[in-house]
């Protein structure tokens, strides 16, 4: 167990306690999101709820064009149980992400009307995958387009030739999800260490002032390891 949630744990409710080990049971990071300079911060704190609804636990967020800002009202509170990768200090974000979804064994596929595009339920998902998605306006960024392994879709049947952003996430994320979580276990599902680590990540969330109990306490907020 974690030193930081072993310190913790006697204040969370039982109540809460299940509710972490529930939902670590249907995370996963065998499917992760991109956001690249998406240009409400509300449509990208709308497609976080969703991703924290069908149990995606990564986001990464692309942002020297279109910051992201902390919308409570509509993500309610779900960006502090994900794993948020920004690259704020990066000159090139968009590069720097696409090397670490390629270390990380990613496979990229990105939102677009491609000519060779595949329909949503065509996607393969026997390797990672990494969902990318543009700007409401322009769609994803030549640099994704060029680094993508798959281009996806999702049939229109009316006048309108795309979805508002998080609406079109939603009926992605929810089928690579459902998809996901029909492979092994063993292909999808969190490591221990991962679970250990989240759920040390999310006591200290829900626990007030739980930095000033890890110090006192001489633990380490940040690595769990005693301070001297």
């Amino acid at each position: 167990m974690d030193p930081r949630y072993k310190a913790l744990l006697p204040f969370l409710s039982e109540e809460r306690s299940t509710r972490f080990e529930h939902v670590l049971e249907s995370r996963t990071r065998h499917v992760c999101l991109v956001l690249e300079n998406v240009y409400q911060s509300r449509n990208a704190s709308a497609v976080m709820r969703t991703c924290d609804g069908v149990g995606i636990q990564d986001v990464h967020l692309i942002e020297d064009a279109n910051p992201w800002v902390f919308n409570r009202q509509v993500s309610k509170g779900t960006p502090s149980w994900l794993t948020l990768h920004r690259y704020l200090q990066d000159p090139n974000p968009t590069a720097s992400c696409i090397q670490q979804l390629r270390s990380s064994g990613y496979e990229i596929a990105v939102t677009s009307p491609h000519v060779n595009g595949k329909e949503v339920h065509e996607l393969p998902i026997d390797r990672p995958i990494a969902l990318v998605m543009g700007t409401e306006f322009e769609g994803v960024s030549d640099t994704f387009l060029e680094a993508a392994d798959h281009h996806v879709y999702i049939p229109m049947a009316g006048f309108a030739e795309s979805l508002n952003i998080s609406v079109a996430a939603g009926i992605i994320m929810h089928d690579l999800s459902r998809r996901t979580h029909e492979l092994p276990d063993s292909t999808w599902s969190l490591t221990e260490a991962e679970k250990a680590e989240l759920r040390a990540h999310w006591a200290m969330k829900t626990v007030r002032k739980s930095e000033v109990i890890l110090k006192q306490l001489k633990i380490c907020p940040n690595t769990g390891n005693p301070l001297a």
